[in-house]
């Protein structure tokens, strides 16, 4: 099968499933949704689909991403730009394989399943990947997970080696009105591509790794990779084996030939340095007069909108900062004036080992492209409400040293995740309908409300503890602790960018 002529992507158009051709796409003949039953490996094949176009066609400037925005392409131009690269695609290539390395030798096979991040580590359970998943998958499945494992996935553990981007890292993309339009709203012009990579030109033309292989052992410095090798990066050895001529597919439900086991094989090297990924927002800190940079990444419960600020708002002190996903940064110059919708997705995980997925979409109102610091508010008052409430009942848990004796009871994590709860929707509404140039009232209306819920959740997990006098001086001491905090942080305005 080769993604760039066979039909592989799986959509839904007018309430029916099937697969088109990237050509369909990429020249308006069909259109539709993504579909697929696992949201990750949708989240997935929506990067390999911008990862394939960026490789195929790179706009010189805005300009000319806008027409690829609004146009389809043409026959012509689709196949013109395929040229030279049909090897690299074919998932069945004698020699080079897509994300594929020949005569992997391994003891025996490895089972499908092990291609979809969680299904096959100890955290799996029935109701949540139905027995069997895995079993036998057909090549649109098989290409989308090869492609997440290496690049968002964790590492299949002993030794394997993760993404360029580390375990499990936050993706970032720009959503449409449909498919075609938020495929190219991701694609990266060669003027943004001079600015976040200067080794671009001179690196343009390296092919991926699975074709132009890495020496084991070797240091590669991240400003030796180019934008097509960085975003086809294999980080380990894996080769399917030969398909079943027919079967069904049991993550898409596809009668057709489909793949049961593949072999795979650690790969050591080393990468030095940070590759800017177009997808991924970048941390850094600076010791000693070095700069560390990393991917964020879910380490923790805390809902999604806790890490937007960070994800679409550049910062930076003497000692740290962030640096938005580079789409974001390229947005700014030519959706300042508009309302955009985000998907934001990755795992959280321990190791190997996939705790959690996260696929989701957040909106934000016009102006948000000039008004970081509005969305910085947001988001720091939404954490701040939360601090309130643990504290409060953290005091009422530990009480004062020599003076007042706490509860003894633990109620802060429980509080906190009916926190998030009750109060996710508000976020996101206010991010999405604010005025960024007069926020003081959306800010005060949120905040009210945020007040309201911590009061609330106080209220009710303290509730069967009121009847007992060697808790009520702890309750008290707490309760005016939530009181004095509240009206501490009632909101004084907030300046504008």
């Amino acid at each position: 099968m080769n993604l760039l002529t066979e039909a592989w992507i799986p959509i839904q158009h007018n309430s029916q499933f099937q697969k088109i051709t990237l050509q369909q796409l990429l020249c308006g003949e069909k259109t539709g949704e993504l579909c697929l039953p696992r949201d990750d490996m949708e989240l997935a094949c929506l990067q390999l689909l911008c990862a394939i176009t960026q490789v195929l066609f790179t706009p010189k400037d805005k300009k000319e991403l806008g027409k690829y925005v609004t146009q389809p392409v043409s026959s012509d131009a689709y196949e013109n730009a395929c040229k030279g690269k049909m090897d690299w695609f074919d998932l069945d290539h004698p020699e080079t394989p897509f994300m594929q390395i020949r005569n992997v030798k391994a003891i025996q096979p490895t089972l499908m399943d092990k291609l979809l991040a969680g299904v096959a580590d100890g955290t799996n359970k029935s109701f949540v990947n139905p027995r069997g998943l895995g079993d036998y998958l057909c090549g649109s499945c098989v290409a989308i997970a090869l492609f997440n494992v290496a690049n968002n996935a964790p590492s299949m553990g002993g030794g394997f080696k993760g993404s360029l981007r580390g375990s499990t890292p936050i993706t970032l993309l720009i959503k449409g009105n449909e498919l075609h339009q938020t495929v190219w709203l991701n694609i990266l012009t060669e003027e943004t591509l001079a600015e976040i990579m200067p080794w671009y030109q001179e690196t343009k033309t390296q092919k991926p790794n699975y074709l132009d292989r890495v020496s084991a052992d070797s240091k590669i410095l991240a400003s030796c990779i180019g934008l097509n090798r960085g975003l086809l990066w294999q980080p380990a050895y894996f080769e399917l084996l030969s398909p079943k001529p027919k079967g069904k597919c049991v993550c898409c439900g596809s009668i057709e030939p489909v793949y049961a086991g593949f072999n795979k094989a650690k790969f050591n090297y080393t990468v030095e340095g940070i590759w800017p990924h177009p997808l991924s927002s970048r941390f850094f800190s600076i010791k000693k007069g070095e700069k560390e940079e990393r991917f964020p990444s879910f380490t923790t419960t805390a809902p999604t909108w806790t890490h937007l600020s960070r994800l679409v708002v550049d910062q930076q002190n003497e000692k740290e900062g962030q640096q938005t996903a580079p789409v974001i940064r390229q947005a700014r110059t030519f959706m300042q004036n508009d309302k955009i919708q985000l998907i934001v997705g990755g795992y959280r995980n321990n190791q190997a080992t996939v705790l959690e997925r996260r696929h989701e979409f957040f909106s934000l109102a016009q102006g948000w492209a000039e008004h970081g610091e509005v969305i910085r508010r947001i988001i720091t008052d939404g954490l701040a409400y939360k601090t309130i409430l643990r504290k409060a009942l953290y005091l009422f848990a530990v009480g004062i040293k020599d003076k007042i004796h706490g509860s003894g009871v633990n109620l802060c994590d429980f509080a906190e995740a009916d926190y998030y709860h009750q109060t996710e929707n508000w976020l996101h509404q206010c991010l999405a309908s604010i005025n960024f140039d007069a926020p003081d009232s959306d800010l005060k209306s949120l905040n009210f409300q945020l007040k309201k819920s911590v009061t609330n959740i106080f209220d009710k997990v303290t509730e069967p503890y009121r009847q007992e006098p060697k808790m009520l001086k702890a309750l008290a001491l707490a309760r005016r602790s939530l009181h004095k905090s509240l009206k501490e942080l009632e909101p004084q305005g907030v300046a504008c960018d």
